[in-house]
C-alpha cells in the first residue's frame, strides 16, 4: 500500500488541492463581485450591459459580456454618489482634519487617507463592499519597496527608486494628520501605518480615473479634484487595440465609458488605459503587454558615445560634434520604437559616423542644425 501512495499519488493529490484552491478563490471573488453589484444597485447604479467576472487565460480575472456590444454603446455608467473624490472626502468627517493638519495634501494623498480610514471601519463603512473588491496587494514597485530593486529591469530602475521615494515622502507628509486620526478614532489604531498606506496609495495609483474639474478656480494639474475612484470600473482590463470614450457626463451626473469598437458575445470587454509602453504599465499598473506597439527602447548620450567608441570610429572633431548636438537640443527623445529610430537619434548617428562638418551657432538661442 505504501508503494501505491507514491509520487503519482502525491502529484494527483497536489493537483486536486490546487484545483480546489483555485475554485475556492474564484467562488470568493464571485461572492465579492455579487455583493459589490448588489450594494451599487442599492445606491443608484443601473447595469448598462450584462457583464460578469471570469478568469481568462491571457489576462487573468476580467469582465465577460453576455451580450454583443457595439461601437457607441455605453459599457458602464456610474452615478456621482458612487465616485470617491477629494470633494467627497473633504466634506466628510475627515475634512476638518485635512484643514487643520494637512491643508496642502494632494488629491492622491486625500484619497489614500480616505481608503485607510474606511478600511479601518470594516463592515461599518458604507464603502465596505468596494474596499473588499480591490486587491490586498499590488505588483508595482511602490508596494514592494526597496526589496524589489534587485529584480526590476534596468530600464526602469531610476523610476522605481523615484516611485518608492514618492510613496515614503507622501506618507511622511501625512504623519501629523494620521497621528490625530489615530488619537481621535480608536478603530484606526494600528490601521494607518506605512504598510496600509502603501496599499491605499497603490490602490489609488492603479485604479483612479481622471475627471474634469468644473470649478472656476481650478488650479490645473495641481487641482485636488481631478482624481476619482469608481467602483466596478476597475474590473476592466487594458488592451492597446481598444478605443473608448470615458468621462463624467454633466447632464446625467454619471461617469461613463463608451465603447468605440465592437465586442462579441461571451468575449472579454476591455478598455484602454492610454498609449503606454510596458515600462509605464509595469511601473503604474503592475503588468506588461506582449507585442506592445507603444514600446520603445530609450538611449542616453552616454549609451551612444560608448557604442561610438566601441566601434572605433575616428575621434576627430568628436567634442565639436557633441557640442553641436547639445547646442541644438538633439539629445532629447533618443529611442527606438516599432516605427524605427527617432529622428533625433538618426541625426546624431549621422553626425557622429560621417566626416561632415558641423557649423556651430554663435548664439545659443539659435537652434537650426547645420551639416556641411
Amino acid at each position: 500500500m505504501a508503494k501505491l501512495l507514491g509520487r503519482t499519488f502525491r502529484a494527483r493529490r497536489k493537483k486536486k488541492h490546487d484545483i480546489a484552491t483555485t475554485s475556492e478563490n474564484d467562488n470568493s471573488a464571485t461572492q465579492k463581485f455579487n455583493s459589490l453589484c448588489k450594494w451599487m444597485a442599492e445606491n443608484g447604479y443601473k447595469s448598462k450591459k450584462k457583464l460578469r467576472p471570469k478568469n481568462f487565460p491571457d489576462t487573468g480575472r476580467g469582465l465577460m459580456t453576455e451580450e454583443k456590444i457595439c461601437s457607441g454603446d455605453i459599457i458602464i455608467s456610474i452615478p456621482q454618489n458612487l465616485l470617491i473624490t477629494s470633494e467627497l472626502v473633504l466634506k466628510s468627517e475627515l475634512g476638518e482634519f485635512f484643514k487643520l493638519y494637512c491643508p496642502n495634501a494632494s488629491g492622491h494623498q486625500i484619497l489614500s487617507v480616505f481608503l485607510m480610514f474606511e478600511r479601518a471601519k470594516g463592515k461599518a463603512s458604507i464603502w465596505y463592499h468596494y474596499i473588499e473588491s480591490v486587491p490586498m496587494s499590488y505588483n508595482i514597485p511602490a508596494f514592494y519597496g526597496p526589496q524589489c530593486l534587485s529584480v526590476v529591469p534596468p530600464l526602469i530602475y531610476e523610476q522605481t527608486l523615484q516611485q518608492i521615494k514618492t510613496v515614503k515622502d507622501s506618507y511622511d507628509q501625512l504623519n501629523l494628520i494620521l497621528n490625530h486620526l489615530e488619537h481621535s478614532f480608536p478603530f484606526t489604531h494600528g490601521q494607518v501605518n506605512f504598510d496600509v498606506f502603501k496599499w491605499a496609495w497603490c490602490t489609488v495609483n492603479t485604479r483612479c480615473v481622471f475627471i474634469e474639474c468644473f470649478k472656476n478656480d481650478c488650479a490645473g494639474k495641481s487641482c485636488l479634484f481631478h482624481l476619482a475612484l469608481a467602483p466596478f470600473l476597475d474590473l476592466l482590463n487594458h488592451n492597446t487595440d481598444v478605443q473608448v470614450q470615458a468621462g463624467f457626463n454633466q447632464d446625467s451626473k454619471h461617469y461613463e465609458i463608451i465603447s468605440l469598437c465592437d465586442f462579441k458575445k461571451y468575449s472579454q470587454v476591455f478598455i484602454n488605459y492610454g498609449s503606454h509602453d510596458n515600462r509605464m504599465l509595469l511601473l503604474e499598473y503592475g503588468f506588461v503587454v506582449p507585442y506592445n506597439y507603444n514600446d520603445n527602447i530609450p538611449f542616453t548620450m552616454d549609451d551612444i558615445i560608448a557604442a561610438y567608441k566601441n566601434c572605433q570610429f575616428s575621434s576627430h572633431s568628436l567634442n565639436t560634434k557633441l557640442q553641436f548636438i547639445l547646442q541644438n537640443n538633439l539629445n532629447k527623445s533618443l529611442m527606438c520604437s516599432c516605427d524605427g529610430l527617432s529622428w533625433n537619434l538618426k541625426i546624431i548617428l549621422k553626425i557622429l559616423t560621417t566626416d561632415c562638418q558641423v557649423k556651430m551657432s554663435p548664439d545659443n538661442h539659435q537652434r537650426s542644425p547645420g551639416l556641411y
